[in-house]
């Protein structure tokens, strides 16, 4: 598959999900299986959730006391909500006012280890999607919110941050009439800012972004197209503007995912001139703390390890496969 198709596809096979805004000890992989998923904790630790065969998964979280997984239900084009706890599963509602025959993508959103909202794409197909969000109030999802309307053009790869006041970062990959660009916004106090583009525009296609927050800031990878070939570039938000912040190596690199331990944050993404993964840990500030790589070509993506201030290790959960 080509990473502009990458960028179209709607399901994925894995998910990264970490736990909210600020520091976090844990995170998860979502590993799909014939009839359910899998979440991986750790190389050793998961915990399994059975699905229907139209249930599409594609978030995972660790909040409200278990995991919630959310998907899209390709028989009726709904959203679903799995919340799994003391080894019982139990659905969750799906936010009302629906205004398209398709929702998808959905992106959990937690503060605290609590879930705190969802965000997804709606519309009649992906030429035409809205993005959408609702929080989420203990019991049930509160109204509706525009969060980007409608442009008669893509917007696919919806990514989301919790920053440590409360307000939410979403990004997104939006066709501009030429190429894909990186496109942002903020919720504070219950209203969207005004999608704007976190980079010039540009003639190459900039796609997959994931964002993740580091307190008050946050950091965002997403794969460029250099003109031979796509690299993953980052930009770091400093509470009220973006800044970019250079481009990782590897030639014919997608999937840019952030997984975070404690203080630190990592990046993980996979590189064609490898055949395999490569891991970056960053601050705050964008700057590169430590980098290394796992070639071979591995479909799963890795889970981080770095025990304490140790140096971070890449391991496959599925097969129990360590790379430093």
């Amino acid at each position: 598959m080509t990473p502009r198709k990458r960028a179209l596809a709607l399901s994925t096979f894995l998910a990264i999900a970490s736990l909210g805004a600020g520091p976090v000890s844990a995170q998860l992989v979502l590993e799909r299986e014939a009839d359910g998923v899998r979440l991986w904790r750790s190389a050793t630790a998961s915990e399994r959730m059975p699905l229907a065969s139209t249930q599409r998964p594609h978030a995972a979280v660790e909040a409200e006391d278990g995991q919630i997984v959310a998907g899209t239900n390709d028989a009726t084009g709904e959203l679903f909500f799995l919340h799994r706890t003391d080894g019982a599963i139990h659905e969750l509602p799906v936010p009302s006012s629906r205004t398209g025959n398709l929702r998808t993508g959905p992106v959990l959103v937690t503060a605290d280890e609590r879930l705190d909202g969802v965000l997804w794409l709606e519309g009649s197909n992906q030429q035409d999607f809205a993005i959408r969000a609702a929080t989420w109030n203990g019991t049930s999802w509160e109204r509706s919110e525009l969060v980007s309307p409608s442009r008669g053009r893509p917007q696919l790869a919806l990514s989301a941050t919790v920053l440590s006041d409360g307000s939410w970062l979403a990004v997104w990959a939006g066709f501009d009439g030429h190429d894909d660009e990186i496109y942002w916004t903020r919720r504070i106090d219950g209203d969207w800012s005004r999608p704007e583009r976190i980079h010039r525009g540009n003639r190459v296609p900039d796609i997959l972004p994931s964002v993740v927050a580091h307190g008050d800031r946050a950091s965002v990878a997403w794969s460029f197209y250099d003109g031979n070939d796509y690299r993953i570039r980052t930009a770091v938000f400093d509470g009220s503007a973006w800044q970019l912040a250079g481009a990782l190596e590897g030639r014919g690199a997608v999937d840019a995912g952030w997984q975070q331990l404690g203080d630190r944050v990592f990046v993980t993404y996979h590189s064609v001139e490898l055949e395999g993964w490569s891991l970056v840990e960053v601050d705050e500030f964008g700057t590169i703390v430590y980098t290394t790589a796992a070639g071979g070509e591995v479909a799963d993506r890795p889970l981080v390890v770095a025990p304490g201030a140790g140096r971070p290790r890449l391991v496959f959960p599925t097969t129990g496969r360590e790379r430093r």
